[in-house]
């Protein structure tokens, strides 16, 4: 035997066997690991996909999932064999005496400790940065652990895969079997199964002509907060556009959002009920569609009015397919249409993502299953795609579609919601807009930024109140990214109107520009979603500009998303039905006075949306000056006097016990009336 290196010394099988480095063996043994990773990733998507769908909505998922993941256990198994190969042919040059089977024992020793790696950084340490120096070392001590474990097993490597070969037989076929049922569920789930068509009634657009009703636009950004807006006084000039624009519109300075996250808040702006009411309270494509939604909702009001009613919506969780309100819109293209992927993957507009999008959502309920980030794909996917440092859906897409929907001659008076991405993370607006208001090379690309998002969960998701101060600093970058993308939104949205007035479209239109929700950059917590509703979150534009409107309003009441849709219909001439919560703000545009009532806004994604009642969550309530967030899960309450703490600093709970009480008090007396109607509809 020829001297060998000693940290990797081994010795080849004497024996006569089957080649255990074949392509189809490999194959087995990978297509067995992946589908008992895929087994125990189901159970544990099962606990959290129950709270807003049924097993047998579940089934169609797993089925697909299964598919895609045995392409990618073929792909992985083909990388295999032929790094076996190669590594064969490279041993053979070189005095070590190395078989096959020590070749891919040491593979598969490499992977499982990687993958224990990983599973260690993210079960213990989820959200600790980690450097490129200790990434290195890790990467070395698990090479090293692979060549020892291999060396020291090295004279039983080929024993030990033949009995693994033996005894995951059964395995095989069983998952094979498991592989031809998906084949069926997902080809009937997706093409064979009969559609849920709604049968509405026909419109009557002569009624409506002879009425002489406006066109309504409704024009909602994703994700932008009043507060970060010059219009509403925000100390960075964001919005110069829209201030003057705004200047003979209604602005309204205090509207709430329904929640924090868009699915439900998207359900609430086209039923005009809240979330408990709705009872959609999870974000995705996957989530339950709203009660009723699909005899109950604002376009179809509109639609069997005589309104032409249209939907160009670029983020798909809050598709028209996705809120259960498809057949009440006469155009409402995918969402994908309005994006231009940058990448084979990437956050919800790469191609393997849009794809996915096209063929499978809304036919089964989890459908990119495979690229949701918790699964184990994602950091190689994250590794392999490209870094984006430009936005892939620009509103000039969607307006562009929509101006072409118009200049072909479509029926008036017209009912259009346009929902634009931007200032939707990734916060990455073009030149000259990025650099704008912080002209360092930071957190210029997706990558960057989600690196900095992810870390920051730690800090909302435990009990911080401030970020430490070399965290608030890149969040502080974070914040100039978003306010670029605002500004860049600004000047798309300028371009739009001077189209709408080219072609003469303004005479006879209103134009509500509003949001969905906020994004937050303080109090520890960074982005949207998660259980907090501060004023970031919250707080949402609502501008509402009229036909012919020479002088402007500011309007200081207290208002709500719900108000939104009510609102719409009365400028539509339509009486507001009784199942809106929502009231219409047209005498506050009139100069008049309403009677002032609590608003609301909660985040209930901790509860089952199936006719369960609520039991966790958050829930805030504004009366007057003062806004009383309550926390169910921990029977914790926060009270703030905003006239005098806009920001939120100081909680006066334990100091004004009287109005913390009253205030906890309807938060419970109409979360009681919720829960009530709940059970009474199941």
């Amino acid at each position: 035997m020829r001297c060998t290196p000693i940290v990797f010394i081994m010795m080849k099988r004497n024996q006569v066997g089957p080649d255990n480095t074949s392509c189809r063996r490999i194959f087995r043994l990978i297509f067995v690991l992946f589908s008992l990773y895929l087994l125990g990733d189901a159970f544990y998507r099962w606990d959290g996909f129950r709270y807003y769908a049924t097993f047998s909505e579940f089934l169609p998922s797993v089925a697909l999932v299964t598919i895609l993941w045995s392409i990618v256990a073929a792909l992985a198994a083909m990388l295999i064999w032929l790094s076996v190969r190669a590594m064969e042919w490279f041993c053979r040059r070189l005095p070590w005496e190395i078989g096959k089977d020590h070749l891919l024992l040491f593979i598969a020793l490499f992977l499982l400790s990687a993958v224990t790696a990983l599973y260690v950084k993210q079960r213990i340490w989820p959200y600790a940065q980690t450097t490129p120096q200790l990434k290195t070392a890790v990467l070395i001590c698990v090479i090293l652990a692979a060549v020892l474990l291999s060396w020291l097993f090295r004279n039983k490597a080929g024993r030990w895969i033949d009995i693994i070969h033996g005894r995951i037989t059964p395995l095989v076929w069983l998952f094979g079997i498991w592989i031809a049922v998906s084949v069926f569920l997902v080809y009937y789930s997706t093409w064979a199964k009969p559609a849920d068509n709604v049968v509405l009634p026909k419109p009557t657009p002569s009624l409506a002509k002879e009425k002489g009703l406006p066109n309504i636009i409704l024009l909602t950004f994703d994700t932008l907060t009043a507060r970060d807006m010059s219009v509403y006084g925000y100390e960075r000039e964001t919005t110069p556009f829209i201030s003057k624009w705004s200047e003979t519109a209604s602005v309204f300075t205090r509207t709430q959002a329904e929640g924090n996250i868009t699915t439900p808040t998207a359900a609430s702006l086209m039923t005009g009920k809240r979330i408990w009411t709705h009872q959609t309270y999870h974000v995705g494509v996957s989530s339950n569609k709203p009660v009723r939604s699909d005899t109950e909702n604002l376009p179809l009001l509109l639609k069997k009015k005589g309104y032409y009613t249209m939907a160009f919506v670029v983020n798909p969780v809050a598709s028209v397919k996705t809120l259960g309100i498809a057949g009440s819109f006469e155009i409402a293209p995918l969402a994908t249409e309005f994006s231009t992927p940058a990448s084979l993957f990437g956050w919800r507009f790469g191609i393997v993502d849009v794809l996915l999008y096209r063929l499978f959502a809304n036919k089964i309920k989890l459908y990119d299953w495979i690229l949701q980030r918790d699964f184990i794909l994602d950091r190689l996917l994250n590794t392999i795609s490209r870094n984006i440092t430009r936005t892939t859906a620009p509103p000039r897409k969607l307006y562009s579609r929509f101006l072409e929907a118009i200049d072909n001659n479509s029926p008036s008076p017209f009912f259009a919601w346009l929902h634009v991405y931007p200032p939707h993370h990734p916060y990455l607006p073009p030149e000259p807009y990025m650099g704008m208001f912080d002209s360092s090379l930071r957190l210029r690309s997706y990558k960057t930024q989600e690196k900095e998002r992810r870390a920051s969960f730690k800090y909302s998701t435990g009990n911080y109140r401030e970020f430490p101060r070399d965290v608030q600093q890149k969040v502080d970058v974070m914040r100039a990214r978003y306010d670029e993308f605002i500004r860049y939104s600004d000047g798309q949205f300028e371009d739009f109107i001077m189209e709408l007035t080219r072609r003469n479209k303004l005479g006879n239109t209103v134009i509500i520009l509003s949001a969905d929700h906020g994004e937050s950059f303080e109090h520890a917590y960074l982005g949207h979603g998660q259980s907090h509703l501060y004023e970031q979150v919250t707080h949402i534009p609502l501008i509402i500009k009229e036909p012919g409107q020479r002088k402007g309003r500011v309007i200081d009441d207290i208002v709500e998303q719900v108000d939104i849709t009510p609102t719409i219909l009365e400028l539509a001439g339509i009486p507001v039905p009784s199942w809106m919560e929502g009231r219409s703000l047209v005498p506050l545009m009139r100069g008049e006075s309403l009677p002032s009532k609590p608003a609301f806004s909660m985040v209930l994604d901790r509860n089952p949306s199936l006719g369960h009642i609520i039991t966790r969550g958050t829930i805030a309530v504004w009366e007057g000056d003062y806004k009383l967030i309550h926390y169910l899960d921990k029977n914790r309450s926060l009270l703030f006097n905003l006239k005098d703490d806009p920001d939120e600093l100081n909680d006066l709970f334990d100091r004004e016990p009287e109005t913390g009480r009253r205030l906890l008090a309807l938060i419970k007396d109409n979360l009681k009336k919720a829960n009530e109607r709940i059970v009474n509809e199941n």
